[in-house]
Order: C-alpha cells, then sequence, then structure tokens
C-alpha cells in the first residue's frame, strides 16, 4: 500500500500562524485587563487613592481645627469625598471635617462603630458598599476608609467616604474600541507576516528549487537578495557544493574516458598484433612478441593500480607495519631505475646525509618512491636529470623526514598545482596515455602518506621543473627513527 505523505505547513503559513498567535494573546491580555479585571483595577486604584489622601491629612492633624477644615474642604471639593477627622484628646473629642448631612459620616452611632472597628483591625479598614441595597440611600457602589492614630492622651482618626463611578458604561465603550483594536491589530499582523513570509519564505523556496538542480548547470545563484545573513551563507554554501559536485561529476566523467581509454589502448595492440603474428608469415618475431608482453605489462600495472587505489580510498588496504631501513631501501630502488634508464640516458642522482631506520609499510612506502621517481622520469627535461634527496628538517618545532623527488622539465601552472594529485589529471585536461605508468601513481601517492600520517606537496614553476617531496614525522607514535 502506497504510503501517504504528510503535509507539513510551509514557512508562510507558520510565520503568519506565529505572528496571529501572538497578536491574539496580546489582545487577549488586553481584553482581560481592560474589561474581565476592570472593576477590580479600579477599586484598588480608588482604594490607593483614599490612602494616599488620609496621608495627607494626617500630615495636616496637627493644625488648628479652622485651617484643617478649610484644607478638608479643598480636598472634598476636588475629590468628590466625604472626610471627617475626630481628634480625641482627653475627655474632649473634635469632629472637623465635611460630609453629606446625609451620608453615613453624619451618623454619630456609625462612627463610633467605625473607629472601634479600626482600632480592632490594627488601625486600619476599607469598607466597600453594594449600592443595590440601598442601604445607605445611594444608587452606586461606594467605599469607606478609616484609619487610627494612637496617642498619649488621646486619638486621630481619618475617615474617608466616597461614591464609585459606575464602570459599566466605561466598560461598554472599552469594549467598542478593542473591537476596532482588535481588527486593526489583527490586519496588522497579517500584514507583518506576510511581509515576513516573503522576506523568509521566498529566498528559501528559490533555495530549494535550485537545490533540485545542485551539480548540474541548471544551478542559479540567488538573485534579488537573499533576505537575510543566513540564507545569503546557505546560497554561497549551495553554490560552492554545486561547483565541487560538478568538478566531482566532470572528473567522474574524465575518469570512465580515461579508464577506457588505458583498457582499451592495450587490449587493441595485443589483439592486433596477435592477429598479425597469425595471418602474416614473417610477423611472429621476438620484437612484436616483446610489444604483446610490455602492452600486458602495462595492462597489469594499470588494473593493480586501480585495485590498489580503491583498496586505500575504501580503507580495505589496512597497513603492514614493519621496521625497516628507508635509506637502503631508496637508494636499492635508485639503483634499479638507473640501470634500467642508463640506456635510454637517464640520470638519478641520490643525496643522503644519514641511514633512518623506520616503523611503517615498507611495501606501500617503496611504492610511494616508485611513483614519484617514475613520474620525474616521465616528465624531465632534456637533461634526462632526476635528484633525489632524503633530508632531515624542523617545522614548527617539529622534526620532520623529507624525501624531495626533483625534476627539470617543464614545471606545473601554479593553478593546476591543487588538482595534480587527482586521478588522471594533466596540465592540459586532455588524457594522454603515458609511456610508463598508469597515470594513477600521484593519487596513490597520496593516498599511502595519508594512511601513514605523513605529507606530501610539490614544488614547481613553469620552465623550472617540479620537486614532489613527501614526510613523515620523527619520533611520532608507530614512527620511531634512529
Amino acid at each position: 500500500m502506497k504510503k501517504e505523505k504528510r503535509l507539513t505547513p510551509g514557512l508562510r503559513t507558520k510565520l503568519i500562524a506565529i505572528t496571529a498567535l501572538f497578536t491574539a494573546l496580546i489582545l487577549a491580555v488586553i481584553w482581560l485587563l481592560f474589561v474581565v479585571f476592570l472593576d477590580d483595577f479600579y477599586r484598588q486604584t480608588k482604594r490607593s487613592e483614599l490612602m494616599s489622601t488620609a496621608k495627607d491629612v494626617e500630615a495636616r492633624i496637627t493644625l488648628d481645627s479652622q485651617s484643617l477644615a478649610d484644607y478638608i474642604a479643598d480636598v472634598c471639593r476636588d475629590t468628590g469625598a466625604n472626610i471627617l477627622v475626630q481628634r480625641r484628646t482627653g475627655a474632649a473629642t473634635e469632629n472637623i471635617g465635611f460630609v453629606n448631612p446625609r451620608g453615613i459620616l453624619a451618623n454619630t452611632f456609625a462612627v463610633s462603630a467605625l473607629i472601634e472597628n479600626t482600632r480592632r483591625e490594627g488601625g486600619t479598614i476599607t469598607y466597600t458598599f453594594d449600592g443595590s441595597s440601598g442601604s445607605r440611600g445611594d444608587e452606586n457602589d461606594s467605599m469607606l476608609y478609616s484609619h487610627l492614630t494612637e496617642q498619649s492622651d488621646g486619638y486621630a482618626a481619618v475617615m474617608i467616604y466616597v461614591q464609585l463611578t459606575p464602570v459599566d458604561a466605561t466598560r461598554t465603550t472599552i469594549i467598542g474600541l478593542l473591537l476596532i483594536v482588535s481588527v486593526v491589530f489583527i490586519l496588522i499582523a497579517v500584514i507583518i507576516g506576510q511581509i515576513m513570509a516573503s522576506t523568509l519564505s521566498a529566498p528559501l523556496t528559490k533555495l530549494n528549487e535550485n537545490a533540485k538542480h545542485i551539480g548540474t548547470p541548471a544551478y542559479e545563484r540567488l538573485t534579488g537578495g537573499a533576505g537575510c545573513r543566513e540564507t545569503a551563507e546557505l546560497d554561497e554554501t549551495l553554490s560552492k557544493a554545486s561547483a565541487e559536485l560538478q568538478k566531482v561529476d566532470d572528473l567522474r566523467r574524465e575518469l570512465i574516458s580515461n579508464v577506457s581509454h588505458d583498457l582499451r589502448t592495450p587490449l587493441t595492440m595485443i589483439s592486433g598484433y596477435g592477429e598479425m603474428m597469425r595471418d602474416i608469415p614473417g610477423e611472429n618475431n621476438a620484437e612484436n612478441i616483446q610489444i604483446i608482453i610490455d602492452e600486458a605489462d602495462h595492462l597489469n600495472r594499470l588494473v593493480n593500480d586501480m585495485l590498489s587505489l580503491s583498496k586505500l580510498e575504501a580503507g580495505m588496504d589496512h597497513l603492514d607495519i614493519t621496521e625497516f631501513n628507508v635509506t637502503e631501501k631508496l637508494s636499492a630502488l635508485v639503483g634499479r631505475y638507473a640501470s634500467m634508464r642508463a640506456v635510454q640516458g637517464y640520470t638519478l642522482d641520490f643525496k643522503a646525509e644519514r641511514e633512518y631506520v623506520i616503523k611503517g609499510d615498507e611495501l606501500k612506502l617503496t611504492q610511494v618512491f616508485y611513483n614519484l621517481i617514475n613520474n620525474a622520469i616521465n616528465y624531465t627535461g632534456p637533461s634526462k636529470l632526476v635528484r633525489i634527496i632524503q633530508s632531515e628538517v624542523t617545522e614548527r618545532g617539529a622534526r620532520y623526514l623529507r624525501f624531495d623527488v626533483i625534476d627539470d622539465g617543464d614545471g606545473i601552472l601554479p593553478e593546476n598545482l591543487p588538482y595534480i594529485w587527482d586521478r588522471y589529471f594533466k596540465e592540459n585536461r586532455a588524457h594522454r596515455r603515458a609511456d610508463v605508468g598508469t597515470g594513477l601513481g600521484l593519487c596513490i601517492v597520496k593516498r599511502i602518506m595519508e594512511a601513514h600520517g605523513g605529507g606530501y606537496g610539490v614544488n614547481s614553476e613553469p620552465g623550472k621543473g617540479s620537486d614532489f617531496f613527501v614526510t613523515l614525522p620523527l619520533k611520532a607514535e608507530g614512527f620511531q627513527f634512529s
């Protein structure tokens, strides 16, 4: 049964949804504050105002009766409150204030009871009355605040009574305004969400479309802005990845073409010379047989090199670490090469200050030297001189054993130096079959040195020859030199 594809919301949808949710949360808080809790906030604010007014009156409690009465009258006119101050000194009681004759503070018994209740509550008490009960003849809710200060010979009590303004009408007005504000906020949220989505999702959508063509000539960089720094960096990364993939694809195509060429050429020559020796009288001679043997050897080397390189790249070809005299091994290899190439006019010059005994894979390191010398012979100049130098060097406080193989050939262009360790790389990017070797030598050198934890490189200038070198760290784990 075909598995259904899960639908995942896009970035545009998520951005708009998040913006709308954020706006909804803000509106919900505003509605709670200005509608649901409006009455509670209003009453708390009113109580704070009464406490502040009481403190102002208490600060003037020592004034003479007339001055205190004038101040209270001014405060009552400004606030709409009823204020009564009762001062008791010894047996004398004085009431100073500005009260409604029909109000609660005009009732002597109510005032006496309020003072006693205030004393029992620790000196401060607040009452809120519901106007719907009509017990005081007020239609609106009201609040009564009392504060008592005990003195050595009596007390001073400040009592404030105020009617509360109904909030229902205010709440209705606020609801109407909030509805308008909510609609405006939602529209703004949608617009902002669209702008954010266009700024962020449009480049990402374009990147996604481009990524489908990564590694092909159809891949394009973003145009018209990347939207943000992260998107620009992602575009840069994808562009580099696409360029690398195209390079790898080109190398893969070139490798297939080159391998096909190198395999086909010796097979064709073997087949052609074999048929010629069979069909043409007198061609079955030692010279033609030697050509067939040489081509078979070349084919064998090519297959062996390809197999060796494949194992190295796959990590299947493990190192066989043994202790051997690397200087002696290299000297013997140079001697064999010199003997074979002497008839062709080649000269191999080997220099070493001292002998070194190392621990490493003798066969693979010998293959490294063989490939480097073979490469130098193929590309040396008219002098046909190849120099091999063994030396000890120090770099950044570390000691290395270095092997240089130097020729005086045409050299390598600077822009091609990073690629010479690739398979079949040629200066003109056109493959030719090497006279000796398989075109895989330097790539094998690279893999073997990496497996040994060593270094490799080349110094070359056009027209001045090339110096290929490899290095092994001295006194490193697994490579004890003496």
